[in-house]
């Protein structure tokens, strides 16, 4: 007597579940197709063969589908990756356009960030680094702008490290002002190239314009005592370079940069003392300060006089690093700092550096 199947197992065969329903045909027993069941084709692998049409001749597959061509292997495109760090994809189609000639594809890559560069080139650059180092004996320090289009691509290793070798190349050089000359000369990584070329290379790595936007180089002078100290704000947007020149000892001229060049950070003065603030500058905000005492119904004499406070207490500290007082105890002044610590010590010079300055 015939087994009957339960009616679960017959509801599961009804929806397409568990073991699919056989049909007896003239020639033997088939399997019943049904959606969710219908056979998957073997994927095609390296190696197999295919029919080339109107022929008798088998054609071995030479590429698969989203694969490597047969004649470009993995080892080759690792070996291009590690030299010049682009991408998988961008190395495997630089091997294919170069018959899998390592040379010819580290050109073809080149090129390729030299046409992306010149694509992006009316992109805004407002993201980017502020990098600084200080040379071994601390007497020489340097500080650079490195600028490209989103805070993605400032954050990414490729253009940290770029930002790393164009310091380690101006505090090297030890020029400053001549950003042009420095583009074309050789880079400290690969002297076959330009600076410049190698910013191309990483525009192509990055597909990002990127903007060498500025660089500043400070030592104390020679023959004097004194310290270079860098700060850099914790999100590398802003960095400030101070020299201080005077005959304390090491550690309390170091300590005391640091501090001021914390204070520049963060109040970004335009000049060192008020005697560097243009005449034409001082003379605008107190006609502005006295035009503003005598609408408050000041008498003439009166207005002038509070013109002068205003502008000493609000533009002059504004501007004016020794003017300003000292973030920590502003009962104090920079130059009261500096005075209190030595006599004769003297910030010889300083620079601020910001992204997104002009």
């Amino acid at each position: 007597m015939a087994r009957r199947r339960s009616r679960s197992c017959r509801g599961d065969a009804r929806r397409g579940r568990g073991s699919p329903a056989l049909t007896r045909t003239g020639g033997g027993i088939r399997q019943d197709v049904r959606r969710g069941n219908r056979p998957r084709k073997p994927p095609l692998r390296r190696g197999d063969y295919g029919q080339r049409v109107g022929t008798d001749e088998a054609t071995p597959i030479r590429r698969l589908r989203g694969g490597i061509p047969m004649s470009i292997s993995p080892q080759l495109i690792k070996s291009l990756r590690d030299e010049t760090g682009a991408g998988f994809m961008d190395c495997k189609n630089a091997l294919e356009q170069a018959g899998g000639d390592l040379e010819k594809a580290r050109l073809i890559l080149r090129e390729k960030g030299a046409i992306i560069a010149s694509k992006r080139a009316s992109k805004e650059v407002n993201q980017g680094v502020i990098a600084g180092k200080l040379s071994e004996d601390g007497r020489t320090g340097a500080l650079i702008d490195l600028r490209c289009e989103t805070d993605f691509v400032a954050r990414n290793e490729e253009f940290q490290n770029l930002a790393a070798e164009l310091l380690e190349h101006v505090l090297a050089v030890g020029e400053e002002g001549k950003m042009d000359a420095l583009l074309q000369r050789p880079s400290l990584t690969d002297s076959s190239i330009t600076v410049e070329k190698q910013i191309e290379i990483a525009i192509g790595k990055t597909g990002e314009r990127i903007v060498f936007q500025g660089y500043a180089v400070a030592r104390v002078p020679e023959g004097e005592n004194g310290v270079v100290d860098i700060y850099i704000h914790h999100n590398k947007l802003v960095g400030v370079m101070v020299v201080l020149t005077g005959s304390a000892d090491k550690e309390t001229m170091q300590n005391l940069a640091h501090e001021i060049a914390i204070q520049i950070a963060w109040s970004a003065p335009q000049y060192l003392s008020k005697e560097e603030i243009p005449a034409e500058a001082l003379q605008q905000e107190l006609e502005i300060e006295k035009q503003r005492a005598l609408n408050e119904g000041k008498p003439e004499n009166v207005a002038e006089n509070i013109a002068r406070g205003r502008v000493n207490k609000g533009f002059v500290q504004k501007v004016a690093l020794l003017e300003q007082p000292f973030y920590k105890d502003e009962s104090k002044t920079i130059g009261d700092m500096l005075k209190a610590a030595g006599s004769d010590l003297k910030v010889a010079r300083f620079v601020r550096m910001e992204v997104g300055a002009p």
